[in-house]
């Protein structure tokens, strides 16, 4: 899945694809080169965290399904980012179905 089908899900803004560095490898939106690679590093940064959370969980809860972990999601007040693999979106509050973008971005970090 392209990031165009990504960005003109309801609500997306900006959205982009990134190295597990955080290094930008392609991006689509309407934020600022600058603020594109700071969502982009932000999201190398957060899936390293969520993903030691994730196992340091399943140890122990002993409950099966929570690692690896399928992505995050983190809301403020008035804009959302969203993950899925090496794939992060911008997405105003109150538009559009986070699940969509979701399954969306999954598709995307899969290909």
């Amino acid at each position: 899945m392209s990031l165009n089908k990504i960005l003109v899900l309801d609500g997306v803004t900006a959205v982009c694809r990134f190295r597990d560095d955080g290094a930008i490898m392609e991006a689509e939106g309407m934020l600022s080169p600058d603020l594109m690679e700071r969502m982009a590093r932000f999201a190398q940064w957060y899936r390293r965290m969520v993903s030691s959370n994730t196992d340091l969980l399943s140890l122990f809860s002993q409950m099966r399904g929570w690692s690896p972990s399928q992505g995050w999601i983190v809301q403020g007040a008035g804009l959302t980012v969203c993950s899925t693999g090496n794939v992060v979106c911008l997405v105003e509050d109150a538009q559009g179905s986070l699940n969509e973008i979701m399954r969306a971005l999954g598709e995307a970090a899969h290909e």
